[in-house]
């Protein structure tokens, strides 16, 4: 057995008689007392053995069934053994205010100062990230769990490794400081519209990092249908194929055209949402002739042409002119009336 665990073994066989003798647990009903007293025995043989999750699992009944600050003391220890030294610094910190409190039992001075020790140690050996969040709206979960928010100073603090297992959660800004224990973490960032980014990223004890988290934005999805096979569809005056055709674009407005030779044009804009999609379905009206381009409008319109031509002609045309009467050799001309 290695002085660690001696030493908590030792506090914890103490300890444990003290759950009983407590004023404030002598009004807890009998089995649930013992109960508790039997779990706390078993942590501290556990721990004798260094079997730190059996013990840690078994102090968590005890304190389930009786409160006592040994009994979380015995917890921050197994938890800074099992290097879970986020979740130690919070377990010994609640079992130094729960001491103080007076209300649920004591610590020995001896524990008392083991928290000093431990405190101290752990702020030594925990990672200090400062992370850029892009889009800040993100969520980010660490090894599966959400960040809890330690701090409310600039920047605020979030600490990984103290919540429930679940989905992550947005930080209170895009730049915050993110505290977790060393050694390797998988990240995890998720965002509607953006494309999901999981980081594994690897920490030293007790040195300073930074991360950029940038998510890429999702492109849209525009879908075109047309009711006429082989109608063309342009989108912002490109050809992007015959429809039915699908094509992907940047958040945006796009103008949409789909032509086919004999049919109506059908133009539309369409808004296009990050990671969204816009179905379209153009319907192409036949085109109606205009009568000025029928064969035979324009044959009759020649022949009415031509014969308005000639009726005018023969209309405005001038009288031809007489030659000029001949008098003989006396030069008399007579004119008729």
């Amino acid at each position: 057995m290695n002085r660690s665990g001696a030493r908590l073994a030792t506090i914890g066989l103490a300890a444990s008689l003290a759950l009983l003798a407590s004023p404030s647990h002598a009004q807890a009903p009998a089995p649930a007392t013992e109960e508790a007293r039997a779990q706390f025995v078993i942590g501290a043989d556990l721990v004798k053995d260094a079997k730190w999750s059996e013990a840690l699992a078994a102090f968590e009944r005890s304190f389930a069934l009786v409160e006592h600050p040994v009994t979380l003391f015995d917890i921050g220890a197994c938890e800074r053994a099992l290097g879970s030294y986020a979740r130690a610094r919070r377990t010994l910190m609640r079992a130094r205010e729960l001491d103080a409190a007076g209300t649920r039992g004591k610590l020995p001075s001896s524990a008392r100062a083991d928290i000093d020790a431990f405190l101290a140690e752990i702020a030594a050996i925990l990672v200090t990230v400062d992370v850029h969040l892009e889009p800040p709206s993100a969520t980010i979960a660490v090894d599966g769990r959400p960040l809890d928010a330690t701090t409310d100073g600039e920047p605020p603090t979030l600490t990984a490794g103290l919540a429930s297992p679940g989905p992550g959660r947005a930080p209170p800004r895009g730049d915050f400081r993110l505290e977790l224990d060393p050694g390797a973490h998988v990240l995890v960032l998720s965002r509607p519209g953006f494309e999901d980014v999981v980081r594994r990223e690897t920490f030293a004890k007790g040195r300073p990092a930074s991360l950029d988290l940038v998510l890429a934005r999702l492109d849209g999805a525009l879908e075109v249908r047309a009711d006429r096979v082989g109608a063309a569809v342009a989108v912002d005056g490109i050809d992007v194929g015959a429809a039915p055709v699908t094509v992907r674009r940047p958040a945006g407005r796009y103008h949409v055209a789909v032509r086919k030779t004999g049919f109506v044009s059908f133009e539309t804009d369409a808004v296009l949402e990050a990671g969204g999609r816009v179905e379209l379905s153009a319907p192409l009206a036949a085109e109606k002739t205009p009568i000025t381009k029928t064969w035979w409008f324009w044959t009759v319109a020649g022949g009415v042409i031509a014969v308005a031509a000639a009726t005018t002609y023969f209309a405005t045309r001038p009288d031809p002119e007489r030659p000029a009467a001949n008098g003989g050799g006396l030069g008399w001309v007579l004119r008729a009336p």
